[in-house]
């Protein structure tokens, strides 16, 4: 046997090293297993592709289902259009720890989140069962969640008055990005499932592309959800009465408003406790915003309790 012929077959088994060998023949059985395991799946991504994959059991409880997710860094695409040969329509599948995906024989939503590094071959890691789905700024995010965990309910009395206080708590991993960093502070309420929770703790370096969140039980307020949040209006008349200043706020802010083509004279008055003068004059007034957590408030221009002017103006979270 000739010296190519022996460099042929090295190639075709992974190359000269072993360890390349070693992957290359993992990966081949692996995707064997995914023709003819028991445990084999299909993995739809958030982008809608599909592709073959192992999940395997781990650890479940009443609290979690964790199991052990093998998929090759590239595959064949199962919705994708045809390419010749099989490895020709092969491509880069991209799954990393924090992406969530659907197991499509089952319909469940499983998030990413502890990737075995010294695996090589393939992509393998460990994935957690989401059953929860959160909104945050008009999307919406596949989130696991443990607890309540409380087995008992705090009581108070007080002058021949009883009460209890709210004492649920949740745990959660989602995803990791941007908007969810952004969004999640403490004190930062959030609904899930119908209900309002408020943020205890953000753990953003809890694992590899997720983030951790501790939640307490909160007040559900209809009244507030079902406010209209007022839209920035158009470029005003500058003949006409208008206020300059802000729409948009944040707490602690300190903003001045100037009312234009009013006459002289007139009062400030703001509609709730959120913001307080600071200072006023007939046309200017000064305002702080003293209320940590957000909301709005109107502001109007008044002269002898008759309203000439007012505007919404909308206070943002931190």
């Amino acid at each position: 046997m000739s010296l190519t012929t022996l460099n042929n077959r090295l190639q075709y088994m992974g190359g000269g090293k072993a360890e390349s060998r070693f992957q290359l023949n993992k990966l081949r059985t692996l995707k064997k297993a995914l023709l003819y395991s028991y445990q084999a799946a299909t993995a739809v991504l958030s982008d809608g592709r599909e592709f073959r994959c192992l999940i395997n059991d781990d650890k479940t409880s009443e609290d979690y289902d964790d199991k052990i997710l093998s998929i090759p860094y590239k595959d064949i695409c199962l919705n994708a259009e045809q390419l010749g040969k099989t490895w020709q329509g092969e491509e880069e599948i991209g799954i990393q720890p924090g992406d969530v995906f659907e197991w499509k024989e089952t319909g469940t939503r499983w998030l990413v989140y502890l990737e075995y590094l010294e695996e090589d071959a393939y992509f393998r890691a460990q994935i957690r069962r989401c059953d929860a789905e959160a909104e945050i700024n008009g999307n919406h995010y596949w989130l696991y969640l443990r607890g309540p965990t409380e087995t008992t309910i705090q009581w108070n009395q007080k002058a021949g008055i009883v009460w209890n206080d709210i004492n649920y708590s949740l745990i959660g991993y989602l995803t990791k990005t941007d908007e969810v960093l952004d969004y999640f502070h403490r004190f930062k309420t959030i609904k899930i499932d119908g209900n309002m929770w408020e943020v205890k703790v953000v753990n953003p370096y809890y694992g590899d592309g997720i983030v951790k969140i501790c939640l307490g039980e909160w007040f559900n307020n209809e009244m507030e959800e079902a406010r209209i949040v007022p839209e920035l209006p158009e470029e005003p008349n500058e003949e006409e009465v208008y206020i300059e200043g802000q729409l948009r706020v944040h707490p602690y802010d300190i903003i001045t408003y100037t009312i234009h083509n009013a006459a002289e004279g007139g009062q400030w008055v703001v509609s709730n406790q959120k913001a307080r003068f600071l200072e006023t004059t007939d046309l200017e007034a000064r305002i702080e915003i003293v209320t940590g957590k957000s909301g709005q408030f109107t502001l109007s221009y008044q002269i002898d309790d008759e309203v000439i002017y007012e505007i919404d103006v909308v206070i943002e979270s931190l």
